[in-house]
């Protein structure tokens, strides 16, 4: 398989991305069949008196979110949403969604749905908690079984026993993996070795319940650090992930051959390079965005990037960084503070970072970055965004960044390929949470989400929203 030429510029870029979705499957296979002169030997031709006309390709599907509304009044579960949007919440932390169910976890975070063979689908929510008072993990993964009509009929948990399980990613091949956000410390000392155990992904079967006793997968290859989210690029067996950290980098994981090989439905994910990117021009170990501005780069143009292979990979990384200081040398790699949510669509990687605003765009066939939204203050019409803290986000399958907001005023913003954007969704009274786990169902008509601290702040007050499209995502 293999990515047209995606054009540099990005205005024709996200024009050539929405071409491409909008025409994808769009020839009939009566269209097909009449442009190859194919079909049923026995039917009558018309009389030329009488001529049939050329079957006519379906009009291209449309967004929901391409023409919308104003936000209108909150309805009856805090909602701000556009007219024909309508929500309901489906599950709450420390409440069993369904009669006999396990309580909902608390603090629910980064989320995904997956299909279900019987026209269904299985929401997966990551639960953001650390440690209990006893010192044991806290954190895991709970799920939300749903039918072909949307009525849920299951809930179940399918990993515990991890700690700040905060967002994650899920795979071509049908798994959730699920991303751990911290490092291993003892006050504020991190002895080597110890990091072995922090911060690691793990990965989950959305459609099998967890039994006490189990073990989840663990995957140390991808890296021990304050992971926030991970996504793959099947076309170059890569998988990218972020850091939530200060000092946090941006992060790929190239799979060895034996690891992947050409043809594997999938990886292994054991066996392969950890690797941190840098910007040519630039010095190590900076903050990307102070660093461009003093040597005068443009980081909304594309950016030539290069991949250095991480120092000690079996070590946590904040701790390697921090002893590589001390020695006076430079760790590898470029400050992208706060990493958030990435997502892989159609040869781009795009991520967020929160405490700049940015959304960021890695083009992985011509290895350049460049930032595509900002949600500042400070940023100009053409680039700025309704969400001013992105988090979480997702990409639908027109080409649409839905990003989830961390702070400001609660707000689920849509970036448009022609660089509009607008608020989809604002929860009100939840002044103290954060939106979480953006995803859309199989079918489009859903979209779901978290409050992880709900109202009162708490993460036990977690709550988790379908929102109810008024045409599919698809």
């Amino acid at each position: 398989m293999t990515f047209s030429n995606i054009p540099l510029d990005l205005p024709h870029r996200r024009a050539f991305l929405r071409l491409t979705l909008t025409t994808a499957g769009s020839l009939s296979l009566g269209g097909f069949l009449a442009a190859c002169g194919g079909g049923d030997d026995d039917q009558e031709s018309a009389p030329p008196s009488e001529p049939v006309p050329p079957p006519q390709p379906p009009a291209p599907a449309r967004s929901p979110f391409e023409n919308i509304s104003a936000l209108q009044p909150a309805d009856g579960n805090g909602l701000m949403l556009p007219l024909g949007f309508s929500s309901r919440i489906v599950a709450r932390s420390g409440q069993p969604p369904l009669p006999g169910a396990p309580a909902w976890h608390a603090a629910p975070d980064g989320g995904a749905c997956f299909a279900a063979p019987d026209g269904g689908w299985v929401y997966v929510s990551n639960s953001e908690m650390a440690l209990t008072s006893d010192l044991k993990f806290a954190g895991g993964v709970g799920a939300l079984r749903f039918n072909r009509r949307g009525e849920l009929t299951d809930s179940y948990p399918i990993l515990k026993n991890t700690g700040g399980n905060c967002a994650g990613g899920a795979t071509p091949w049908d798994t959730w993996l699920s991303c751990e956000e911290f490092e291993l410390t003892l006050f504020g000392v991190q002895a080597a070795g110890a990091s072995r155990r922090a911060g690691m992904v793990w990965e989950c079967d959305p459609f099998t319940r967890w039994t006490d006793g189990q073990q989840g997968r663990s995957l140390p290859a991808l890296g021990h650090f304050a992971h926030e989210a991970v996504c793959v690029d099947p076309v170059h067996r890569v998988l990218y992930l972020t850091e939530d950290a200060d000092g946090g980098r941006f992060y790929r994981f190239v799979c060895d051959a034996a690891d992947w090989p050409p043809g594997a439905p999938r990886p292994q994910m054991q066996q392969g390079r950890l690797q941190v990117l840098q910007l040519r021009g630039l010095p190590a170990n900076v903050e990307v965005v102070a660093a461009a501005a003093s040597a005068g780069l443009r980081l909304d143009e594309p950016c030539a990037v290069e991949w250095i292979d991480v120092k000690d990979p079996d070590e946590g990384q904040a701790f390697t960084r921090g002893m590589m200081e001390l020695r006076g040398d430079d760790p590898p790699g470029l400050e992208f503070v706060k990493a958030e949510g990435t997502w892989f669509f159609n040869g781009i990687v795009y991520f967020a970072t929160q405490n700049n605003h940015r959304i960021w765009a890695y083009d992985t066939r011509n290895q350049t970055l460049e930032f595509i939204y900002d949600g500042s203050g400070n940023a100009t019409d053409a680039i700025k965004f309704a969400v001013n803290r992105p988090d979480n986000i997702t990409v639908s399958p027109f080409g649409e960044i839905v990003a989830t907001e961390d702070g400001g005023n609660l707000e689920i913003g849509v970036l448009r390929p022609d660089r509009t954007s607008q608020a989809i969704a604002r929860l009100l009274g939840h002044d103290r949470s954060e939106t979480t786990g953006p995803a859309f169902s199989p079918d489009g008509m859903r979209l779901y989400f978290s409050s992880q601290r709900g109202t009162s702040g708490d993460p036990e007050d977690g709550m988790t929203f379908e929102i109810i499209l008024p045409t599919a995502a698809r």
